[in-house]
């Protein structure tokens, strides 16, 4: 079975900037990271890494799209009871800006940041153990 760092793969799945590229090595669950701020020897050096081993042994890891991370926010505001709050997220999405807008309004609420952390955590993981089923990895 291959080890995966879930925190680090998480991560790599949420990242909807396009700023950075993921690849999982199949065999071994490394994860390498080519970002259009590194440098071109960084990125040359990773490129051989990915080329020197198995290029099948690497898939790029698909990330969510900003819709999908949208429909995240849409998912845990209907999921809630506190029906001021619940009001407040939808008008927030229904703006221009609904990212900024959310997480406004999300984070200056401590317990309610940690709920939509854990939410949005658990739905990732979730994708993320469904991704690697999906290529051939066998997952806890």
């Amino acid at each position: 079975m291959v080890e995966i760092n879930w925190d680090e793969l998480c991560e790599a799945i949420a990242d909807y900037t396009k700023v950075r590229h993921y690849f999982l090595n199949k065999k071994t669950g490394k994860i390498l990271v080519l970002s259009e701020y590194m440098s071109e020897s960084a990125k040359n050096e990773i490129r051989k890494k990915i080329k020197g081993e198995k290029m099948s042994d690497y898939v790029p890891i698909p990330t969510i799209t900003s819709h999908e991370g949208y429909l995240l926010m849409e998912e845990y505001t209907e999921q809630h009871f506190d029906e001021k709050l619940k009001n407040k997220l939808k008008e927030a999405l229904s703006k221009e800006a609904p990212f900024k807008n959310f997480k406004e309004i999300i984070y200056n609420l401590p317990e309610e940041r940690e709920r939509w952390l854990t939410f949005k955590r658990t739905k990732i993981l979730e994708r993320a153990k469904k991704w690697c089923k999906s290529i051939g990895i066998q997952v806890k």
